[in-house]
Formats: structure tokens, C-alpha cells, sequence
């Protein structure tokens, strides 16, 4: 190989390099990773237990007129009522937060928990 083929060779390798990574830095996602599409929200602990409930993102979005509603995570054998209103969910998209009390359950005694919604995305 004479000095002229070695400098070539060289040179071409290290341009093919240098491409490939900035190949490699285009196609890397620019907005980062994917946001997740809900989010599961703990109340707070009343008669030694907690109950959960999921929101999606797309109610916190586009809210729907009647809101959402539903039932929490079951718990020492009992669930509880949830519910949030159009304007409530607004409010989250607006970057408030909100505070939910729960039905009354009266399984271990009557009692409520209290949840509070923000915006996760």
C-alpha cells in the first residue's frame, strides 16, 4: 500500500464515520420520551388504607361535558365513588389543581378520602 492509498483509505474511513454519527444524531427523537397517555392518582389514607384511581389524559384534554366518574381501586373490600366535572378537568389542563372527596363508604366505618389532580403532562 503505498502512503497515498494509506491517506485515502484513511481519510475515507474517518468521513464515513463522521457521517454515520451524524446519521445516528438526526434520527434520535428531538421531543424526547413519549408522555404517558394517564395517570393514576392515590388518595389520601382514612382508616388505615388509600385507594387509587386513573385518569386519562385525553378527559384532561377534551373534557368531556358530563366529566368523568367512576369507581376507585377496591380496598379493605370496598370501593368508593369518583367523580370530575367539565370545568374541573379544565381547570387541570389550565395547570390547577384540584381536590376530589370521594363518595362515603360504610365499609369500616363511614368514611371518605380526598384526591388531588394535576396535570402530568
Amino acid at each position: 500500500m503505498t502512503r497515498e492509498d494509506f491517506l485515502l483509505t484513511g481519510f475515507g474511513g474517518l468521513a464515513g464515520l463522521l457521517v454515520s454519527l451524524g446519521l445516528t444524531k438526526c434520527s434520535s427523537n428531538p421531543t424526547g420520551p413519549a408522555q404517558p397517555t394517564d395517570k393514576t392518582f392515590t388518595s389520601s389514607s382514612n382508616n388505615g388504607h388509600t385507594h387509587t384511581f386513573t385518569v386519562q389524559k385525553t378527559n384532561v384534554q377534551t373534557p368531556p361535558a358530563a366529566g368523568i366518574s367512576g369507581d376507585t381501586s377496591s380496598s379493605g373490600g370496598h370501593t368508593h365513588t369518583f367523580a370530575l366535572t367539565q370545568a374541573q378537568l379544565q381547570s387541570v389542563m389550565n395547570g390547577g389543581s384540584v381536590d376530589i372527596t370521594t363518595g362515603v363508604s360504610s365499609v369500616g366505618g363511614d368514611h371518605s378520602h380526598g384526591f388531588t389532580i394535576t396535570k402530568w403532562f
